[in-house]
């Protein structure tokens, strides 16, 4: 008897018809591969009456946001709290059913570096969220004391300290719920195959999806027109260094085999 129910969450805040055909098309592969779960869509409206009569406290600081990626951020949170299940970007194509990571689990992460919002998993009333809720409290229209400050003005970076991916790796390493016996931690190829991932203490990056569960798309449909721009021109040349990068690691290991022979 597994300990996160078995509930997929997914949003999209411009309704579910407004959805693009390539997130249809992902969407089609997370309920494909999980006929036996409960699937939760949800939108800008539901959304935002789930937490006026769920969270109402909350509800000021949900309206307050200037970005609608910070809503969107903030409400996974909540659902993963109330009713625990998983939480799935839109962009993620999944490959094969998240059963076999349930276990006896009550928390279930993807790390690449730092720790993803991308998917996420939980039991109700898990405590991390009650931690996320204090801090999301705390960062409004707040940004990291990070001594770069060119990051710290940038819409996305502001973001992902607030409500995104910062804040939650700050709560989980704060809260030490990466140490927990009950917290089952993926590494990065687990989700998110192609993403620079740390593993024994080395940023690696791997395109390889044989153990893969899924594959984050990561299409940064949230960003700013001028921001998806400066990120494709930023993956293209980062793409290239990964190549470079692999092609001498490759290398290395056949030296390293032929001297060991």
């Amino acid at each position: 008897m597994t300990k996160i129910p078995k509930i997929i969450h997914q949003i999209f805040f411009q309704c579910e018809a407004a959805v693009p055909e390539n997130y249809r098309r992902y969407h089609q592969t997370v309920l494909e591969k999980h006929p036996d779960w409960k699937h939760y869509f949800w939108d800008d409206t539901n959304s935002r009456n789930f937490i006026k009569e769920k969270y109402p406290w909350f509800l000021e600081t949900y309206d307050s946001y200037n970005y609608r990626i910070q809503r969107c951020d903030a409400i996974r949170y909540f659902l993963l709290h109330y009713y625990g299940g998983f939480y799935i970007d839109m962009d993620v194509e999944c490959l094969k059913p998240l059963d076999s990571l349930l276990e006896d689990f009550e928390l279930v992460l993807s790390k690449l570096v730092d720790f993803s919002n991308a998917i996420m998993g939980s039991i109700p009333n898990h405590p991390l969220w009650l931690q996320m809720f204090d801090e999301l409290e705390q960062r409004i229209d707040k940004h990291s004391v990070d001594n770069n400050k060119l990051l710290q003005k940038s819409m996305p970076y502001y973001i992902c300290y607030s409500t995104g991916p910062i804040l939650l790796n700050d709560c989980v390493v704060a809260g030490k719920f990466n140490e927990n016996p009950t917290t089952r931690i993926c590494p990065g190829y687990i989700f998110e195959p192609g993403a620079p991932m740390e593993i024994d203490g080395k940023i690696i990056k791997s395109n390889n999806t044989e153990n893969s569960y899924t594959i984050h798309h990561m299409t940064t449909h949230w960003l700013p027109l001028h921001h998806r721009l400066a990120s494709k021109i930023f993956a293209f040349f980062t793409n290239i260094y990964w190549k470079i990068t692999e092609y001498f690691s490759i290398i290395t290991n056949n030296q390293k085999q032929i001297s060991n022979n």
